[in-house]
């Protein structure tokens, strides 16, 4: 019974510690102490308790899968919108980088804040038309 105890216990600091939020856990914790749930289920079949305590376990992981794929996503959003206005910003570059003298702005004593004015526009529609759609 003292073994359930401690189990029970471990398995409530890790709740604890998945509820709020706290990064001083991993994916070892997890199984580490599934491997000794089942350790001692194995050596004790007969045991409810056991048995509530690995259902207990398993949320706990699901609940850990779930923030981290949160915040997976969160990271990929993010990277996704800084992409999508770099890229615009890149062929404005390309475009203005060429050395040909046909292109119109190029040669041009104003081109240059043609193209800065250009730049900063995409870039503040970008973040606007973001953040009127909450993307961020």
């Amino acid at each position: 019974m003292e073994k359930i105890d401690t189990l029970r216990t471990k398995i409530k600091l890790l709740e604890s510690l998945v509820k709020h939020h706290k990064d001083s856990y991993d994916e070892w914790d997890f199984y580490r102490l599934k491997k000794e749930l089942f350790e001692y289920k194995y050596m004790k079949p007969e045991d409810v308790e056991i048995d509530k305590l690995i259902s207990l376990l398993e949320s706990l992981e699901t609940t850990h899968d779930k923030s981290e794929s949160k915040k997976m996503n969160h990271k990929l959003n993010l990277l996704t919108i800084w992409s999508t206005i770099f890229l615009p910003l890149s062929f404005y570059t390309g475009m203005w980088g060429m050395n040909f003298d046909d292109v119109p702005l190029l040669t041009g004593d104003d081109g240059f804040w043609v193209f800065v004015t250009i730049s900063i526009l995409t870039t503040l529609v970008m973040f606007r038309y973001f953040k009127k759609h909450k993307w961020y």
